[in-house]
């Protein structure tokens, strides 16, 4: 029993060795082993996702949905933002605000708050300090709505 056991040992190192050398000689990819490729593949070069690019926008962009999340990114530029926000639910308060993703720990702007069944629509301007990247982060919302987001000069937009 221990003659068999030592031989298969011997087999499994002479299988290791061959596939160690074939892999160094480049004829078996190291990705095909993932213990062995992990061991002996050159370390990949850092990589950073690349941040989007977002133009500001040139006319109100609108988004919907039926409970709190984030919208897609969109671009804003210096000066002022006007949002408006219809709300059809019928218990929850509704609550949303602009959030830069250029400076994530930056305060919200623009908060928007309807509280329904007296209120259905809400409105908030502010003023974008710096151009950059935005979304609606909607915090609360228990029912369909829809929010506007629109600078002055925009095609269509207030002004």
């Amino acid at each position: 029993m221990l003659r068999m056991q030592t031989a298969l040992l011997a087999l499994a190192l002479l299988a290791l060795g061959v596939v160690i050398i074939l892999m160094v000689a480049g004829a078996v990819p190291a990705e095909r082993s993932s213990v062995l490729g992990a061991l002996l593949a050159e370390p990949a070069a850092a990589t950073s996702a690349p941040t989007p690019t977002v133009t500001p926008i040139d006319s109100p962009v609108s988004f919907d949905g039926l409970r709190p999340g984030q919208t897609e990114a969109f671009g804003l530029r210096e000066g002022l933002v006007i949002v408006h926000a219809i709300y059809d639910g019928t218990v929850e308060p509704f609550t949303a605000s602009l959030q830069s993703l250029d400076n994530p720990q930056a305060d919200p702007v623009a908060p928007v708050t309807i509280i329904p069944p007296l209120d259905r629509q809400g409105a908030a301007t502010a003023q974008i300090a710096s151009s950059g990247s935005y979304v609606v982060n909607v915090e609360r919302a228990e029912g369909e709505w829809a929010v506007t987001i629109a600078q002055p000069g925009d095609a269509g937009g207030a002004g």
